[in-house]
């Protein structure tokens, strides 16, 4: 129990003294100090158009050891000498998580 400013018993265990708080901790008065919020983290973008430039250059290169299977591919497709095997399609299709 406290006795606020009027002088008459309450309950509450803080009280206001010149716009800082006091808290009865049980022995003694502590000032209540509020703590500071935590500083936010922050992100910013930005964009470098010559590292976007290059990576997308990246991206769209073909490479020619895939781009004479890729014609060779389309040859037996168009010739209708590719022949698909059932067998690995069907494991495919029976390991794919669709």
């Amino acid at each position: 129990m406290t006795i606020n400013l009027n002088g008459s018993p309450s309950t509450d265990s803080t009280r206001q003294v010149d716009n800082t708080s006091i808290e009865n901790t049980g022995t003694k008065n502590v000032p209540f100090v509020a703590k500071k919020p935590a500083t936010e983290d922050t992100t910013a973008f930005s964009s470098d158009t010559n590292a976007v430039n290059s990576l997308t250059q990246t991206a769209l290169q073909t490479f020619p050891s895939r781009q004479v299977r890729v014609e060779a591919l389309k040859q037996a497709v168009n010739s209708a000498q590719y022949q698909l095997d059932a067998d690995k399609i069907a494991a495919s299709l029976a390991n794919s998580e669709v």
